[in-house]
């Protein structure tokens, strides 16, 4: 059964994956991963390529990407300056 999505969402099956993951090994890092009760629970990086890439709203995914790069908060990740909104001219 598949998840149901929020509404204006569509499920892009048709385009493959940016980038080639390697899934075997994904699986073993997750596994390493929650294999340690200390650490802390996060995705990994073909986890978040494969999230990144069914996300259909542009501005949706650039701010999921500026929390993955950068480690912001939301707070802080909304309140960065939009500059190409004004082309700089000289």
């Amino acid at each position: 059964m598949m998840p149901a999505l929020p509404a204006g969402y569509e499920l892009m099956t048709t385009s493959p994956l940016p980038v080639a993951i390697n899934y075997p090994a994904a699986l073993a890092l997750r596994q390493m991963a929650l294999a340690h009760e200390d650490y802390p629970k996060y995705l990994l990086a073909p986890e978040v390529s494969a999230l990144l890439h069914y996300i259909p709203d542009l501005y949706r995914q650039t701010l999921i990407a500026t929390l993955w790069n950068t480690g912001a908060r939301i707070n802080e990740a909304l309140d960065l300056p939009l500059y190409f909104h004004t082309p700089f001219i000289t």
